[in-house]
């Protein structure tokens, strides 16, 4: 169009240029020829003019839808940027030794550079039920969420909570509006990760897709990270009682024992071993032994502080930790543990040359009785052998 009109602007030139040059050669034409013709030229170019017009205006809108596409597509190439970043950063935790609650913030921390403003949480379900937030506060969601994702196992997205009476508890704790996404082991859905707003964010497709794409690598990093964590377990507890072993359970009472000599705090030790336990099992059978050192397991595990530590020594021999516990005090528990276990029918222990199944133990303290932890050791070995020597059944001290 723009050629066209240069076009005829360039002949209305050329136009009246020729009635010029004729004129001033004396050839003129009547007035009604010249009103004529300026009334022709004149029409043709509010013509053009309005044509042209109406086409800048049409190339305009073009301009601008365009600007509009090409700001979208800034705005899904950063959302894409932020999730490429979102999923290295969680990739790269699986060539990293951390902990499962490690794993579970750094892809929090991942998702809320994605989603700036809102509360993040991931949740793992079952027996390795965890939780982890990034940003805002806590939201509690309801039963009836986690029943529709894992059911129908698919994503939520709800921009307006206050329409529905199922996500009536987010309502009431400022949740506007949020997109749900589950991953899953083996089809099974074993937890989420959502994003909730509280302040009227329009969660759209595309948030929501992003979502799902994190997903999926996370089911892979959980589940890795769980079979570790189990692994480990496995590599420092024994396999019978569930206890520390001995190897690790000498690690932590170094570690202990350090801590102690900075603190100027005591470290009591006792060391526990089953009365006639060869003979039981020679009676009763090596089931029947394994089923009582399992419950004694257990009984000192209860009858201990969460901050002792329990471990099994090797055959019938179990062994405490007790930081900053004095000696006096460990002697009274270990009596409370010992009255417990005598207490406890088990299967025929009246077959036992004492007529019950009892336990002995001996006890330590450092520094008092030892200045290292092997010496600790053997002080609280000493005991227990005195205590043997005694009659059994019964506390020794150093």
């Amino acid at each position: 169009m723009r050629t066209f009109r240069n076009t005829f602007f360039f002949f209305v030139v050329i136009y009246v240029f020729a009635l010029t040059i004729s004129y001033s050669k004396g050839k003129e034409f009547s007035a009604n020829f010249y009103f004529f013709s300026l009334s022709i030229i004149v029409s043709l170019l509010i013509v053009i003019e309005i044509i042209y017009a109406f086409n800048i205006s049409l190339d305009i809108s073009k301009f601008k839808r365009e600007r509009e596409k090409m700001q979208l597509s800034m705005i899904d190439s950063g959302m894409e940027s932020m999730l490429l970043s979102a999923l290295t950063d969680i990739i790269e935790t699986f060539n990293e030794d951390i902990t499962l609650d490690e794993i579970l913030d750094t892809i929090t921390e991942s998702v809320s550079n994605i989603f700036k403003k809102e509360t993040i949480i991931l949740q793992l379900l079952g027996e390795n039920f965890k939780k982890a937030l990034k940003g805002g506060k806590d939201i509690i969601v309801s039963e009836d969420i986690f029943d529709q994702v894992i059911n129908k196992s698919r994503p939520i997205l709800v921009n307006n909570t206050a329409s529905f009476e199922q996500y009536r508890l987010l309502e009431q704790q400022g949740v506007t509006s949020f997109i749900i996404a589950p991953f899953h082991q083996k089809r099974n859905v074993v937890g989420i990760i959502g994003v909730f707003s509280f302040d009227n964010k329009q969660f759209n497709i595309k948030d929501l897709d992003l979502l799902r794409k994190v997903s999926a690598p996370t089911s892979l990093l959980v589940e890795n990270a769980v079979l570790f964590e189990r692994t480990k377990t496995l590599a420092i507890t024994d396999s019978l009682t569930q206890l520390y072993n001995r190897r690790h359970f000498e690690q932590k009472l170094n570690a202990v024992c350090i801590n102690s000599e900075k603190k100027k705090t005591p470290v009591s030790l006792c060391i526990a071993d089953v009365d006639f336990f060869k003979y039981y099992n020679d009676v009763n059978g090596h089931q029947a032994g394994d089923a009582v050192l399992k419950k004694i397991a257990e009984v000192l595990k209860q009858g201990v502080k969460g901050s002792d530590i329990v471990g099994r020594y090797g055959g019938e021999e179990f062994i405490i930790i007790f930081p900053d516990t004095e000696k006096a005090d460990v002697v009274r528990i270990c009596e409370n543990i010992s009255r417990k276990i005598k207490a406890f029918v088990f299967y025929n222990e009246e077959a036992q040359p004492n007529n019950n199944l009892t336990i002995s133990f001996g006890v330590a303290s450092f520094p008092e009785d030892a200045q290292t932890p092997e010496q600790l050791i053997k002080q609280a070995d000493f005991a227990l052998y005195r205590a043997k020597e005694l009659g059994k059944d019964r506390v020794i001290a150093c």
